[in-house]
C-alpha cells in the first residue's frame, strides 16, 4: 500500500477529543424529591448494560469518523502485482482474423467467422475488442470498442482474399496497437495455421508483455490441395519458330492423382495435356503456343477438375509477340569492333525486345532519333551540327541516349551531349596497378543489379570524367573515379560510360556480365523494364521507368477500371498490384500487358506443428521476464484507489454515528 499524502495522517491525533468526551467526562445527575409517584406513567427502565454498550458504540464510530477522516485525505492506494490485475481488469481482445487465399479452401472462412462471432459475444461488459483483417498486410477494422454491433457491421464487410498471409505482420501491428494499453490484452488469431506464413526469424512472433495469445484453428485437419505452381519459358515469343512453355504442378495430398491442364489464349483453348500427379511430389506439363496473335495476348493455365481451394488452380502469363524496338548506334570505329560486340549482346538475350541499326557520325545526318527507342553513340564526339541539334532536342522531349567514351572523345576532351569534361585523357593509373576494377555503386539506382555484374572486369584505361551538380553517379572505379553517370537532360537521360564497348580498353566484351549490362540499360533508359510477363500479388510496379517525359501513363487494374488520377498518371512513381488478374500498361507510344497471380506459397496448406504453436504461446510476458532478468522494473499495473472507498465508507459512518447519537441522548433523557 502507498500514500499519496501521508502527511495528512497527522490528523488522526484528532481522536483524542472523543475519547476525553466518552472517558475523562464524569455524569453527575441531579435527584428531585417529589411526594407522589401516582401521575407518572409507568414504563420499563433502560438496564445499564444496554446504555453501555450505546455508549461504546458512538465512542467507536466518533473514533472511525476521526481516522476515515485522515485516512482519506491521505489517499492510500493499492499496488497490485500484474497477476492479480490480470484476472479482474477489463480485457483488450485483439482479434487478428485471417483473410488469406488459403483461408477459401471450404468451409474455413465461415468458421472463422463463426469464431470472431463467439469472441464477440464472450467478452464482459467492461471489455473491448478490435479487429483487424490479416492478408494483404494488416488492415484495422475498427477501434478499441465495447460496441458488440459495431465489431459485427465490421465482419459484414469482411471476406477472403487472394493474398499471403503473414503471422509475423500481426503480432508486429499487436506490439505497436497495445503499446500504450495498461491493462491485459488476449490476441486472438483465427487462421488455419498455415506454416508457410511463419516468418523467418521466430522472434518476430513473441507477444507484448501483457498479452497472451489465444490460437483458433479453423483448418479442419485436412491440407489436401493441387495448385499450378509455376510456368516456365520465356513469354516473349516474337522471332520464335515453336515457343514452348513447362507448367509445374504441384501436389499436397497422399495419393497420386490424374490432373489435366489446358491452355487458353485470348479465351480460346489451344491445348490441353493430362499427366498423373505423384503423391506429395510435382508434374510437368508441356505446352507448344502456335500461331501466336501479334501483339500482346492473356493466355491461362486451368488445372482440372478443380479441388476445394480452386483459386490457385489458374495460372496467367502475358504473351508477348510485339515488334522489336529499334536501337540506332553510332561510332567511329572503321573496324567496328563495338558494334559487333553489342549486337552480339542484343542477340544474345532471349526477349529480343531490340534491333540494331548502325551509323557513322557522317550517315548519322539523314536518321531521326524520334524513330528509335535508344541511340547509342559509341566514341563518337564529331556528330555534326544537324543530328547533334536533333538529337540533343530528342532527348531533352523524354529521349534516352547511352554514351561510351573512348580515344575519340579523350582528344575532343568532352564527352558527346552531355559535354563533361575529360580532365585527365587516358587516365590510366598504370604505376599503382596494371588495371582498374569497379568499386562503390549506388544500390538505389535503376542500373544498380548490371553495375553490381561489372566487379570482374578489368578497365586498362578510361577517360576521367569531371561530375558535375546534378549528375547521378551509379558507379566508381575503385579508386573513387565515375565509371557511370547519369544526366537528366530537360525530360530525358544520358548514362556516360567512362569506358569503351570494345575489348581494347576493358575486357568487358570477353565477360559473361557484357550481355545483362547491356540489356539491362538498354531496358532502363528506353522504359521498359519488363516484368517477363507475370508478377506476384502485392508486388510493386515501376511507374518511373516507363513514363515517357511529359506523358501521362494510364494503368488498368483487371477489371478495366483506370488505377491512376490525373495527377497520378503524370507523377506517380510506384503502384502496388493488389488484384489477380491482367494489369494494362499505356503510355506514349508503348503498351505493355503483366499477369498478377497469387503467391504459390499460398498453395501448401501444411499446419505448424504443435510444439512451434506451444513455444508461440508461451511467449506472452516475455518482456517483462527480460527486464527482471535485467534488473528493470516490471510494466506496472493499474492500483486501486482506496481512498475512494474510504471515502463511502466515511459517510456511511456519519449517518450511523447520527443515529446511534440520536439514541443515545434519548436514553439518557428518558433515564
Amino acid at each position: 500500500m502507498d500514500l499519496l499524502s501521508p502527511w495528512y495522517l497527522a490528523g488522526g491525533l484528532a481522536v483524542g477529543l472523543p475519547l476525553w468526551l466518552h472517558l475523562m467526562r464524569q455524569r453527575n445527575p441531579v435527584r428531585l424529591a417529589f411526594s407522589s409517584l401516582m401521575f407518572f406513567r409507568k414504563r420499563t427502565e433502560t438496564t445499564i448494560r444496554e446504555k453501555r454498550l450505546q455508549y461504546l458504540l458512538l465512542l467507536a464510530l466518533r473514533l472511525a469518523l476521526i481516522l476515515l477522516l485522515a485516512l482519506a485525505f491521505a489517499k492510500p492506494i493499492w499496488e497490485r502485482p500484474p497477476a492479480a490485475v490480470a484476472g479482474e481488469a477489463p480485457t483488450l481482445h485483439l482479434v487478428a482474423v485471417d483473410t488469406s487465399l488459403s483461408m477459401q479452401r471450404g468451409g474455413r472462412w465461415e468458421e472463422a467467422l463463426d469464431e470472431v462471432e463467439g469472441i464477440v459475444d464472450g467478452m464482459r461488459d467492461a471489455d473491448r475488442a478490435q479487429i483487424l483483417a490479416n492478408g494483404p498486410s494488416v488492415r484495422v477494422l475498427t477501434a478499441a470498442t465495447g460496441d458488440v454491433a459495431e465489431l459485427r457491421r465490421a465482419l459484414e464487410e469482411l471476406a477472403p482474399t487472394d493474398a499471403r498471409n503473414s503471422y509475423g505482420d500481426a503480432i508486429e501491428a499487436a506490439r505497436t496497437l497495445v503499446a500504450d494499453e495498461p491493462g491485459p490484452v488476449e490476441v486472438h488469431i483465427v487462421s488455419d495455421l498455415q506454416r508457410s506464413a511463419m516468418p523467418s526469424r521466430f522472434q518476430d512472433l513473441v507477444l507484448p508483455g501483457q498479452a497472451r495469445l489465444t490460437l483458433h484453428d479453423v483448418s479442419g485437419g485436412d491440407s489436401t490441395n493441387w495448385a499450378i505452381d509455376s510456368v516456365k519459358g520465356s513469354t516473349r515469343i516474337y522471332g520464335e519458330e515453336r515457343p514452348r512453355l513447362e507448367v509445374t504442378v504441384a501436389s499436397f495430398s497422399d495419393a497420386d492423382v490424374a490432373k489435366t491442364v489446358s491452355l487458353g489464349v485470348d479465351g480460346r483453348i489451344v491445348g490441353s495435356e493430362r499427366r498423373e500427379v505423384p503423391a506429395g511430389g510435382r508434374a510437368i506439363y508441356s505446352f507448344e503456343i502456335t500461331d501466336p496473335p501479334r501483339g500482346f495476348s492473356r493466355a491461362e493455365f486451368r488445372l482440372e477438375p478443380d479441388d476445394e481451394l480452386a483459386a490457385d488452380d489458374v495460372r496467367r502469363v502475358a504473351l508477348d509477340n510485339t515488334e522489336p524496338e529499334p536501337i540506332l548506334f553510332i561510332s567511329e570505329d572503321v573496324r567496328k569492333r563495338d558494334l559487333l560486340y553489342y549486337r552480339e549482346a542484343l542477340e544474345a538475350s532471349a526477349s529480343r525486345r531490340y534491333t540494331l541499326e548502325s551509323a557513322s557520325p557522317a550517315e548519322a545526318e539523314r536518321f531521326d532519333p524520334g524513330r528509335y527507342a535508344l541511340v547509342v553513340l559509341s566514341d563518337a564526339p564529331r556528330i555534326g551540327s544537324a543530328f547533334g541539334t536533333r538529337l540533343r532536342d530528342w532527348v531533352e522531349a523524354g529521349g534516352a541516349a547511352f554514351v561510351a567514351l573512348g580515344p575519340n572523345s579523350v582528344l575532343a576532351r568532352r564527352s558527346p551531349l552531355t559535354d563533361h569534361e575529360l580532365v585527365q585523357p587516358l587516365a590510366a593509373e598504370r604505376g599503382a596497378a596494371a588495371f582498374q576494377v569497379a568499386g562503390e555503386a549506388d544500390s538505389s539506382h535503376w542500373v544498380a543489379s548490371a553495375a553490381e555484374g561489372l566487379r570482374p572486369v578489368k578497365f586498362f584505361l578510361y577517360a576521367k570524367v569531371q561530375a558535375e551538380e546534378g549528375d547521378n553517379i551509379a558507379l566508381r572505379l575503385g579508386n573513387g573515379d565515375p565509371l557511370l553517370i547519369e544526366r537528366e537532360i530537360g525530360g530525358g537521360r544520358v548514362l556516360v560510360f567512362a569506358s569503351t564497348l570494345d575489348n581494347v580498353w576493358n575486357n568487358l566484351p570477353l565477360t559473361p556480365v557484357f550481355v545483362p549490362f547491356v540489356i539491362e540499360a538498354a531496358r532502363g533508359l528506353a522504359g521498359a523494364e519488363y516484368a517477363g510477363g507475370d508478377a506476384i500479388l502485392g508486388d510493386v510496379l515501376e511507374l518511373g521507368t516507363r513514363r515517357e517525359s511529359g506523358a501521362s501513363l494510364q494503368v488498368f487494374d483487371p477489371a478495366g477500371r483506370p488505377v491512376l488520377n490525373l495527377s497520378d498518371s503524370v507523377s506517380r512513381e510506384a503502384l502496388t498490384l493488389d488484384s489477380v488478374g491482367f494489369y494494362e500498361i499505356r503510355g506514349g507510344s508503348r503498351a505493355e500487358l503483366l499477369a498478377v497471380n497469387p503467391d504459390p506459397r499460398e498453395s501448401n496448406l501444411r499446419k505448424i506443428e504443435d510444439d512451434t504453436l506451444d513455444l508461440w504461446r508461451s511467449t506472452g510476458g516475455v518482456e517483462q521476464m527480460q527486464a527482471s532478468v535485467a534488473g528493470a522494473a516490471p510494466p506496472p499495473a493499474a492500483p486501486w484507489r482506496i481512498w475512494r472507498l474510504l471515502l463511502g465508507i466515511l459517510v456511511l459512518a456519519a449517518l450511523l454515528e447520527s443515529l446511534v447519537a440520536n439514541r443515545h441522548l434519548d436514553a439518557v433523557r428518558g433515564g
